[in-house]
């Protein structure tokens, strides 16, 4: 949801409505007092226009005059020719790299791993009720990024396992699976001594 802009008119109108009652204050459209008001209209319009701008460039993904802001912030030397779309990815990128967990997140930073578009790659989280139904309160801090290798497209496993090292939170664990077939983890079984799938 963005800013609600307003005319410099709807301004004017606004702060004429706030003026007291009496004949001593109703304006001639080309009066003196009704173009002061049109006049603080058009500045307060011009500053929420700024505030809305200010709204998209607080966004990476949107950003346009403060793309150099956030690549010193970050230490980026952008590429010689870089569009400002790539420049924006970039920043977007190394954003989501310091602050995640969010399934969105780890389906953009997966995806190129994986060959799938970001809504393809599936992020299976644990619940509570799972946790307690294996009997292991850690479990609601794993999750799995799930790569159906039936689908067409190339891809990476373990870099995508290594970039998911990177960006997941320090207590949460994340795996990245081409399997969800086999369900007999458990400590006692001589199966699959490993993580689901692995």
């Amino acid at each position: 949801m963005g800013v609600i802009q307003f005319t410099a008119a709807a301004y004017a109108r606004s702060m004429k409505a706030l003026l007291p009652p009496g004949r001593l204050w109703r304006l001639d459209d080309g009066g003196f007092l009704a173009l002061v008001l049109l006049a603080a209209g058009d500045e307060l319009a011009r500053v929420s226009g700024r505030a809305a701008d200010l709204v998209e460039e607080d966004d990476p993904r949107t950003t346009t005059e403060l793309i150099t802001d956030y690549e010193a912030e970050l230490d980026i030397t952008p590429a010689t020719g870089a569009t400002l779309q790539e420049r924006r990815d970039i920043v977007e990128a190394l954003l989501i790299r310091r602050q995640r967990f969010r399934p969105v997140d780890v389906q953009a930073a997966l995806a190129p791993y994986l060959g799938l578009n970001d809504a393809d790659v599936e992020v299976i989280e644990h619940s509570r009720a799972h946790a307690i139904t294996v009997g292991d309160d850690t479990e609601i801090y794993r999750f799995f990024v799930y790569r159906n290798p039936a689908l067409a497209g190339s891809y990476d496993v373990a870099a995508a396992q290594s970039e998911l090292d990177i960006v997941a939170h320090s207590h949460t664990k994340g795996h990245v699976i081409e399997s969800i077939s086999l369900l007999c983890d458990n400590a006692a079984s001589l199966c699959d001594r490993d993580i689901l799938g692995v």
